[in-house]
């Protein structure tokens, strides 16, 4: 029977990241799921294929952390989370979500992995607690990269980069610098085509290095030989000077 979808109205208490040294889930023995949903102001979104990088990081931090299978996950999109509606959702607006869920109800996911800002402030643009409570109600255990859920990337930023590593520090935009750099090189270059013009003598030395820095960013190919970008090389590079 199919799961119905009528307007909601969700009570849930604030998500809380579990700090625990037990396996979160053994995905040998259920199905994974991703789920991936755009979501963020119109101006400022969170990218679904950032999302998608990022929650394959922090599965990996979890497997050096953890005894647990390597299952690939079935990816569930939405474009976007319902606006913002006082708790009121329509799961009608969420069709893969509303899948995923009648999935997990029926015992073939127990495990999902979402990027989602559950906290978006004060006004928020969308409706997102919903999206774990729900899922956890069915019977998922649901694990959250936004929040480092266990605590797995936070505990591997340390150990990879050093004491002075801040993972508050990691964000959206570095995180698209570190996994599409030459994509953040035209978009520099095109937001700063005025100010790189210089004059016939040549450009000056701050351009010089804004040039640089859009030449080395277009030329990077961190995914090339198998390679497995990590975060924004700046970002490693300024903790280890402040050793």
């Amino acid at each position: 029977m199919e799961r119905s979808v009528p307007i909601l109205k969700l009570v849930c208490t604030k998500p809380r990241c579990v700090k625990s040294e037990r396996p979160p889930m053994d995905e040998k023995t259920v199905g994974t799921a991703i789920y991936l949903v755009g979501h963020g102001s119109k101006t400022k979104p969170r990218l679904i294929e950032l999302q998608h990088q990022r929650i394959l990081r922090y599965r990996r931090a979890l497997f050096r952390r953890y005894d647990i299978g390597r299952s690939t996950p079935t990816a569930f999109i939405d474009l976007h989370l319902p606006s913002f509606g006082m708790g009121k959702v329509d799961l009608m607006d969420v069709p893969q979500y509303t899948k995923l869920l009648q999935q997990v109800d029926e015992g073939r996911f127990g495990l999902v992995f979402i990027d989602v800002d559950e906290n978006p402030g004060l006004t928020p643009d969308y409706e997102s607690v919903f999206v774990r409570s729900m899922l956890v109600a069915a019977g998922a255990k649901v694990l959250n990269a936004f929040t480092d859920d266990e605590g797995v990337f936070a505990r591997e930023l340390k150990e990879r980069c050093g004491p002075n590593a801040k993972a508050y520090e990691v964000t959206d935009s570095s995180d698209i610098v570190c996994f599409f750099p030459s994509l953040v090189s035209g978009i520099v270059a095109t937001a700063l085509r005025r100010e790189l013009r210089y004059p016939i003598e040549g450009p000056t030395e701050p351009q010089q290095r804004m040039y640089d820095r859009i030449d080395f960013l277009r030329r990077l190919r961190p995914y090339s030989g198998g390679g497995i970008p990590f975060i924004e090389d700046q970002l490693s590079s300024d903790w280890n000077k402040a050793k």
